[in-house]
């Protein structure tokens, strides 16, 4: 969630939220309420709440420069008969599949149709297998809240669905600036490159909404859409804001169909009047570089008095958005006129209206340089002061990846220029390069700061495994003790030094030559094993290492107070979890590495026993959706045992040729349980 600095200190940005619905009869408005608030909510509840969805989104965000699959969970409500459902953008953003769970328990795979970050809303259309008409709630045409007015939030919080909670607005409308504030920082501090809010006031609302009512609506006593619930208060009581519903219902229109929002751009940000001592018209607070507004000669600190001969006035700062609105939805290409006053003299000067520029570029992991990449954008340089407004961003770099490695290194903050002489600017352009092949250094050009600079990389392609290094074998006795020096030894009544046997591992050299947990080790090839401190045992398998393997050893054990002579052929040790190979399944999203011997007797399992263990899951990739867990060891998948790293590839391989039903069964060990868990084939071929 998106913590904005306010005075209030605690305003975020709700997890995301999303829902699908069917048309609701129309309700005349100017009928005689129902008795009571009681009947009113009532009718309100179930006018609209059989409506309201819950989303799952699969997310994909990047850390560290790779791509990384999470679950997120939302609302929405169905706002068309043909099954369009309206939530808020931070829902949707970087979504790479979306479900829906009607009240019904129904879920149903959706589209995103478009999404609006200025806004903070998305669209949704579910996808049924059949045609259907949906039942749906309609948005207010106008806004007529008043503080004290009932309002019901609606929506999954915390993932909970069918959930309602009352309460009355408090302001109609708000702007998240507190008295303290300056409010040019307004839109910095609703997000650098992706700022929301920008247009409109909030409805500040106590009904108590939680992370996952985001895009869940919020519902006056008449039953109608009066806000789209938005942000809310991480500490401090029960403070709400949701997105005016006239306001969003012309953006999900111009979302279902158009898939975009088109918006106009003159180049200058606007505050209000108050502080300044004016009484008429807007300041304007800034003007970019080399922008239409800058060329028709407008200066910070101007105040416009009208535009194209509309009086204009925002006396505070709740009242700009709304002139922000109306510049954004002048035409493209539109002559403007706008009335200045400058230092006691009146100009009028002329701009043309041009299309609204992305604040943000799309990010991006590429996997053979091993970086998360964002396309720069014009205000995305600005912000940064670059002297380029093209390339790519670095935004992560994975560690030990062929960009963490290239030389010299990237890292976050560099922008891509070109790429072995190519110009880069774009996703598109640098993929072209991602043609598989020998391990050929590509000669990347980037800028750090004002420096351009020149490295060499080596791009990976494909799946990650990680094949360790060999290392020579070392003896082993096949035991694990316990350090006793000689005062820990007078305190625990032992008869001296030595190490104490804690555990024997099956089929162990000193286990088959008769040891016991309990022994007391206490010399080894007639010299005597004296640890440093009661610790540490690495003094004992150091000892062990320096012989043989093969070696038939003699030790000195107390047991009982008798001396025991204990020999034994000392075998090669086991390899540990860091001398097993790795593998990164691009298409589970989940890291797997071999079964080694302490594994097996961590879980008490056969010597004999194979299969695959889990070192981790990414939440939203296909693995994780089928609910598989670190630890696992996965011993079957479709119709194919899984005896190790290569098999599973094999059996993934077969079950996806195959092609029958929606899911394939993976069975897997789990403590002392075997479990059945599903893939489902549409996550497989959805979050590819």
């Amino acid at each position: 969630m998106r913590v904005h600095r306010t005075v209030a200190a605690g305003l975020v940005a709700l997890l995301l939220g999303m829902a699908p619905g069917a048309a609701l009869p129309a309700q005349d408005e100017s009928a005689p309420a129902a008795t009571g608030d009681a009947e009113r909510m009532a009718a309100a509840r179930d006018r609209v709440l059989p409506v309201v969805v819950s989303i799952l989104t699969v997310r994909e965000d990047f850390q560290q420069g790779e791509p990384v699959l999470t679950v997120s969970s939302g609302s929405g409500t169905v706002v068309t008969a043909e099954g369009h459902v309206a939530t808020n953008a931070h829902v949707t953003q970087n979504g790479r599949s979306f479900r829906v769970v009607f009240a019904d328990g129904r879920e149903l795979p959706a589209q995103l149709v478009g999404e609006d970050s200025l806004s903070d809303l998305a669209v949704l259309k579910v996808q049924p297998p059949a045609p259907e008409t949906f039942a749906h709630a309609e948005f207010a045409e106008r806004l007529d809240l008043r503080p004290g007015d009932t309002v019901l939030a609606m929506g999954a919080p915390w993932g909970l669905s069918n959930s309602l909670s009352a309460g009355v607005v408090n302001n109609p409308r708000r702007l998240l600036v507190s008295l303290f504030d300056d409010e040019a920082d307004y839109e910095d501090r609703l997000g650098a490159d992706q700022p929301t809010g920008r247009y409109y006031a909030w409805i500040q609302h106590d009904a108590a909404i939680a992370p996952g009512n985001s895009g869940g609506p919020l519902v006056d006593l008449h039953g109608r859409i009066v806000g789209v619930n938005t942000r809310g208060m991480i500490f401090g009581g029960d403070l709400a804001f949701a997105i005016p519903g006239p306001d969003a219902a012309v953006v999900v229109r111009e979302l279902i169909g158009k898939g975009r929002i088109e918006r106009a751009h003159l180049g200058f940000r606007l505050r209000s009047l108050k502080g300044t001592g004016f009484e008429r018209g807007v300041l304007v607070n800034a003007v970019e570089r080399g922008s239409e507004a800058e060329q028709a000669g407008l200066r910070p600190g101007d105040r416009i008095l009208g535009l194209d001969g509309d009086r204009v006035d925002a006396p505070q700062p709740v009242d700009v958005p709304a002139l922000q609105r109306r510049i954004a939805e002048l035409p493209i290409g539109h002559r403007v006129r706008l009335d200045i006053e400058r230092k006691g003299r009146r100009e009028r000067l002329l701009l043309t209206a041009l299309a609204q520029p992305p604040d943000r570029g799309e990010e991006r992991a590429f996997l053979p340089f091993g970086a998360s990449l964002v396309e720069l954008t014009p205000a995305m340089s600005r912000r940064r002061q670059l002297d380029t407004e093209s390339g790519l961003l670095v935004t992560g770099v994975r560690p030990g990846g062929p960009a963490a490695i290239a030389r010299p290194a990237l890292q976050s903050g560099d922008v891509i220029r070109a790429v072995d002489g190519r110009p880069v600017a774009s996703h598109a352009d640098l993929e072209a390069f991602a043609v598989p092949g020998p391990g050929r250094s590509l000669v990347v050009e980037f800028h750090r700061g004002a420096e351009r600079r020149l490295t060499a990389l080596v791009p990976v392609y494909g799946d990650r495994v990680r094949t360790p290094l060999p290392e020579l074998p070392k003896a082993w006795a096949g035991v694990e003790v316990q350090a006793v020096t000689g005062s820990l030894a007078r305190e625990l009544g032992l008869p001296g030094p030595g190490y104490r046997v804690t555990r024997i591992y099956p089929g162990s050299p000193l286990g088959q030559a008769g040891a016991r947990v309990g022994d007391l080790l206490n010399a080894l090839e007639g010299q005597p094993l004296l640890p440093a401190n009661d610790n540490n045992a690495d003094g004992f398998h150091q000892r062990v290492r320096e012989l043989p393997i093969g070696h038939r050893a003699r030790f000195l054990a107390l047991r009982e107070g008798r001396e025991r002579h204990l020999e034994a052929d000392l075998a090669a040790a086991p390899a540990d979890a860091s001398a097993l190979r790795t593998l990164s399944q691009s298409l589970l999203r989940a890291q797997l590495r071999e079964l080694g011997f302490y594994d097996r007797v961590a879980r008490q399992l056969p010597a004999t026993q194979a299969g695959v263990l889990v070192d981790g899951v990414e939440s939203g990739g296909p693995a994780g959706l089928a609910h598989l867990k670190t630890g696992d060891l996965i011993v079957h998948l479709g119709d194919q045992p899984v005896r190790d790293l290569d098999g599973l590839a094999a059996a993934l391989d077969a079950a996806l040729g195959e092609g029958n039903g929606r899911v394939i069964p993976l069975q897997v060990i789990r403590g002392a349980e075997t479990r059945i868990l599903y893939l489902e084939r549409y996550w497989l071929t959805e979050t590819r």
